[in-house]
């Protein structure tokens, strides 16, 4: 029987499982296997994550049980990976009472995504990594909120109800909008005036959503207004200290919070398994997803630099990149598994296409290809986004 090996059960990780299934079909169970590696019982849908400041985290359902991805034919390990033994053809786990496992394989897959970026050079601020620092956040705010309210009005408009958002992509766009809504429906509750509430989105690129078309950006930048979100360019802020935004460009802000959004870098466990990397720590392979040099050994997601050939343009690192690369790649483990010569080669999406959700009730979509741009926004946009939050973990398929 041969044996396939997914090491990390992100999106790249459940969805190729999925395509997986579908491919191999009747082989599964009898003359194939799939052993799916995670140190967590769960898949953790992180991009929910910003909703865990605001909303109960039972209700969003925001990790899934291994277990309901699994089927005849499929096995989970939980452990940490510790090492790669290319030459034994092993993956070597650290698994209960601290136990290491080596788990043999014909074919692995590396899906090991991505960990929140920690921002070294701010010092102060709480970055949105987990579960953990979004009760923390929140805690924060809500004791903004208690003290607000023991104030005068000066002191609430110049300080306490102003949060600021470091980090401008789209998890900051998310965030910033979230906790405008959030913030101006609370501060109803404190009986505080919520058109004293502004969230400050800092970022250093000029504008929002910088990859499409400016007249877009600012289309954008104006529903965030309405939200009570002011988004601040070209700066970078060097520090939060005793509520007091510090930037680069010697201009400070008083606020009351600083949450820090500074998108992902490549999981750190990718460096343990001593193959090769690119400068930004991801996983150098072929057009065909295999690493360089290394027969059977395959790498897609976040933790991997994928480039397409024909137009050199590398894929970016969200769950929209990785859903295809797990179809390709099932597929291409399909065809050496039969010894099919067919080669099935990476291509970038032909399109460029960013879902946004603007807080509880409203939503922004941008597509553009054949040199058209294409936006949708409101409850249309909002359930376009929340239809890719369950379409990248599967919540409909399970």
């Amino acid at each position: 029987m041969k044996t396939i090996v997914i090491l990390g059960g992100g999106y790249a990780g459940i969805n190729l499982i999925n395509n997986l299934k579908k491919e191999l079909k009747n082989e599964l169970g009898s003359s194939v296997k799939i052993i799916l590696i995670d140190k967590n019982s769960y898949h953790y849908r992180k991009l929910l994550l910003v909703k865990t400041i605001t909303e109960d985290v039972d209700k969003l359902k925001i990790a899934i049980p291994f277990q309901d991805y699994l089927s005849e034919g499929i096995e989970f390990i939980q452990g940490e990976i510790v090492s790669l033994n290319r030459s034994a053809r092993e993956v070597n786990v650290r698994v209960e009472d601290n136990q290491i496992a080596n788990v043999p394989y014909d074919y692995l897959a590396i899906t090991l995504g991505s960990i929140v970026k920690e921002y070294d050079e701010i010092i102060g601020g709480e970055t949105l990594r987990d579960e953990a620092s979004a009760h923390k956040i929140r805690n924060e705010l809500i004791d903004f909120l208690d003290r607000t309210k023991k104030q005068s009005e000066d002191s609430i408009q110049n300080n306490d109800l102003k949060v600021a958002v470091v980090g401008g992509g789209i998890s900051g766009i998310e965030t910033a909008c979230e906790l405008g809504v959030w913030l101006q429906g609370q501060s109803r509750v404190y009986g505080i005036d919520p058109d004293a509430v502004e969230v400050l989105l800092f970022d250093s690129k000029s504008r929002v959503l910088h990859q499409a078309p400016e007249h877009i950006s600012s289309k954008l930048e104006k529903k965030m207004e309405s939200l009570g979100v002011t988004f601040i360019s070209n700066t970078r802020v060097k520090q939060y200290r005793d509520g007091r935004i510090i930037c680069d460009n010697g201009k400070m802000y008083e606020v009351g919070s600083c949450i820090i959004t500074n998108g992902v870098e490549v999981s750190p466990v990718i460096k343990q398994l001593n193959l090769p990397l690119s400068n930004h720590n991801q996983l150098i392979v072929n057009e065909c997803y295999e690493i360089t040099g290394i027969p059977n050994v395959y790498a897609i997601g976040d933790c991997a630099q994928i480039i397409d050939t024909t137009t050199n343009e590398c894929d970016g690192m969200t769950c929209k990149e990785a859903i295809p690369q797990s179809l390709r790649l099932a597929k291409i483990i399909k065809n050496r598994l039969n010894n099919h010569s067919k080669q099935i080669i990476h291509k970038g999406l032909p399109y460029k296409l960013f879902f946004i959700s603007l807080g509880p009730n409203d939503g922004f979509v941008w597509a553009q290809k054949w040199g058209m741009n294409f936006t949708l926004s409101g409850q249309i946009g909002l359930r376009l986004r929340k239809f890719t939050w369950d379409l990248a973990s599967l919540v409909k398929e399970r």
